[in-house]
């Protein structure tokens, strides 16, 4: 036995269970009566996710203080002569407790074993509080209502696990591990991804569960809770400096950056950056990516050099190339950054890759910009889709804490947009690695890899799944059809590490691992002119969510220059193709609020009203069309609603007031799935209207009644068209 004593953080809901720290447990006993019988072995096996941790077990036999009956030394094969003098369970149940630790526990009925561990510390007075469990059995009954054979022999199986030790309580527990593996694949393919959805699973089986509360193995409190309100109500949660979640690069950089040629001497370099009173210089290196000089470099060449430092040629003397980020990154994702690469200063670079500011961490109190970090630079070190995991559960949290501190909830969004394109990017990074390593080099030929939709208008809420596409450069010769290409490979693992993550594959198939959505830059080119000259009702779902992109990862200049391309084509297509905008503009007025007489809002039979199909989808589809009529490059829907009634001479009254509306809708829509995550429910876009106050639900009323306005926006600037 190996006791491995656990300080863990508190497990919360949102958890995901690629990433959950478990024990497996099983114990044999003197009968099934939890009230008088008594535990004779205690075994556990410790994992985490889906990985089975051997060496760390728990493995003892108890004295029971009582004689074995021979029905129960049948099935366990231990009799009296085994356990007597042995250690008792007063002695025992401490350690088992510190194996367990923060750990959740699973097993097959694992609520007998619980049970019976909660009367065995209540008969020997000793100090016992159960854990967080799940139940193999339960979860099976959840997924399959039609099964009616749950025992462990029949589960495993089903799954092919040969069972070696049968009742014994390690060899048990282990076999109750690899069932739980087993399952994963089945339980992430019904979307049960995260601990709240993993319990819920568990009481769906109501009659097993009927059965077990009969036997008395639960210790059910009298009183219950919405735990899940409580949550969102708490006032425990880690302060926020929303600062930096409102605040990008762009707004706080040095622009345009002080430069040198790198042919330039120290002597100039020190003398520039004392008349400016700056601490670094970027170094134009004749048409290669440009370099950096710090302070840092200028004292290490005095040091070294002495009186001939001043004549030294910088070139030498920098660091290549500058370790950059977007002007569009937000300033905590910024400063996770530099914190990970220990660095002082951070290139800001355009959307065609090019360096075009510096950001220095003379802008901000580093000590107390760090300190305030909920999410900072995980993802950037992450390993594993595990690893990606924990950033993907952190959100609602996150989310939520920014929401109490006042953040508007489109600041939100863009914010949880922003991870999941880092996640995105880190895991191009992982597949491009993973590649390398399987012997298959590195990226053959330019490209970029971009997020569609909310994604890449940075509109994201907590209902995630991908939506990406590749974009290639033409010299690419490969077959992209087949199953053995370059980006082939790379599409599809990607799209297997974030669908392991967390973020769901696209049930729609907008995906890079599905070849219409992996092309050269030529081969996009002609599909934007298809989508152009014949906008079936397919093709229009298409344009909805492609022509909301941005890049997410880069194979360096090169792919930001084609990302860069493809969304020059795009907006000169769309512009130009008068029969798509009017096909679009139409559809996207012909979403009407889920209003019914009187103004009443039409709820569903659970008294939810999807607030997306009735008034977020016609505020973002005419936003986009009417941005495409007017070549408007920004993708947010706010700033695209203003600006178009700029540019077409509108008032700007209306476009306020549909993007107050949009933000209104959103902060309905993310509250509401804050608190379902919380509670294990899958999110969607399906609000509760009688949980709104009063308030809310007045203005959600009169929201609805005036989307009509984006109909009337979108009928006068498309008419004549």
């Amino acid at each position: 036995m190996k006791r491995i004593p656990l300080s863990a953080p508190a497990l919360g809901g949102l958890t995901p269970l690629i990433a959950l720290d478990v024990v497996v447990l099983d114990t044999e006993t003197t009968g099934l009566d939890i009230r008088k019988d008594r535990i004779v072995q205690i075994g556990a096996v410790r994992m985490y996710g889906r990985e089975i941790l051997a060496s760390e077990v728990f493995n003892v036999l108890v004295d029971p203080q009582m004689p074995i009956p021979a029905v129960a030394q049948r099935i366990h094969g231990l009799g009296d002569a085994d356990v007597t003098g042995q250690r008792t369970i007063a002695e025992i149940l401490p350690e088992l407790a510190a194996f367990i630790g923060g750990a959740v526990v699973v097993g097959h009925s694992i609520h007998f074993d619980l049970a019976i561990l909660r009367h065995e510390a209540e008969r020997t007075g000793t100090n016992w509080k159960d854990p967080l469990a799940l139940d193999v059995a339960l979860m099976v009954a959840g997924l399959d209502p039609a099964l009616v054979d749950t025992s462990l022999d029949s589960l495993a199986l089903s799954l092919g696990i040969d069972i070696k030790g049968r009742h014994t309580a390690l060899g048990d527990a282990i076999a109750t591990a690899e069932v739980y593996v087993g399952l994963q694949p089945r339980l992430i393919s019904k979307g049960i991804r995260t601990l709240a959805e993993a319990e819920n699973l568990c009481r769906k089986p109501a009659g097993l569960i009927a059965r077990q509360e009969e036997a008395g193995w639960f210790n059910r409190p009298k009183d219950k809770r919405d735990f899940a309100q409580a949550v969102l109500r708490s006032g425990a949660r880690k302060a926020i400096d929303s600062y930096l979640y409102r605040n990008r690069l762009s707004d706080v950089m040095s622009s345009p950056p002080i430069s040198l040629p790198q042919s330039a001497q120290l002597s100039a370099a020190a003398s520039l950056m004392a008349e400016r009173g700056i601490g670094c210089l970027i170094i134009d290196r004749d048409g290669e990516d440009p370099g950096i000089l710090t302070e840092r470099d200028v004292l290490h060449a005095l040091a070294r050099s002495g009186a001939g430092a001043p004549d030294i040629l910088i070139g030498s003397l920098m660091s290549a190339p500058v370790i950059s980020a977007p002007a569009d990154t937000f300033l905590y994702r910024a400063l996770g950054l530099m914190a990970r690469r220990n660095l002082r200063y951070l290139g800001v670079t355009d959307g065609g890759g090019r360096v075009t500011g510096v950001f220095t961490l003379r802008t901000l109190l580093r000590e107390r910009a760090l300190a305030t970090l909920t999410v900072g630079d995980e993802i950037a070190a992450a390993t594993r889709p595990r690893d990606l995991a924990k950033v993907q559960s952190a959100l609602p949290a996150l989310a939520s804490g920014l929401l109490d501190d006042g953040q508007d909830a489109r600041s939100v969004c863009a914010i949880i947009a922003a991870e999941g394109k880092a996640m995105t990017a880190r895991a191009a990074e992982l597949a491009e690695a993973e590649l390398l390593a399987a012997g298959a080099g590195p990226a053959p030929a330019d490209y970029a890899l971009l997020v569609l939709g909310s994604g890449g208008r940075g509109e994201s809420m907590l209902a995630a799944d991908q939506d990406n596409a590749l974009v290639i450069d033409d010299s690419y010769p490969g077959d992209l059809d087949s199953a053995d290409d370059w980006f082939t490979r790379f599409a599809a693992r990607i799209n297997e590490i974030l669908d392991r993550a967390g973020i769901p594959l696209c049930s729609g198939g907008v995906m890079a691992r599905n070849r219409p959505w992996r092309r050269r830059l030529a081969e996009w080119e002609g599909q934007l002119a298809d989508w152009a000259s014949h906008p079936s009702p397919q093709a229009l779902l298409n344009v909805d969510i492609f022509y909301d992109f941005t890049p997410a990862h880069v194979s360096g200049s090169g792919g930001a220059r084609l990302a860069e391309a493809l969304r020059v084509h795009a907006m000169d297509t769309a512009r130009g193709s008068l029969g798509m905008l009017r096909a679009l503009g139409e559809t996207a007025a012909s979403h009407g609020p889920p209003l019914g007489l009187f103004g009443r809002i039409r709820k569903d039979d659970q008294g939810r009203v999807d607030l997306k199909a009735g008034g977020l989808l016609p505020l973002v589809a005419g936003a986009r069309t009417i941005a495409l009529r007017y070549g408007i490059t920004d993708l947010a829907t706010p700033r695209r609603l203003v600006a178009a009634a700029s540019a077409a001479h509108r008032s700007e009254t209306d476009a306020d007031l549909l993007a107050n509306i949009h933000g209104f809708l959103i902060r309905l829509i993310l509250t509401q799935q804050i608190a379902d995550l919380q509670a294990g429910i899958p999110p969607t876009n399906r609000v509760e209207v009688n949980r709104l106050s009063h308030r809310d639900q007045d203005e959600l009323r009169e929201a609805l009644g005036r989307i009509d306005l984006m109909s009337h926006m979108l009928r006068d600037i498309l008419q004549g068209i």
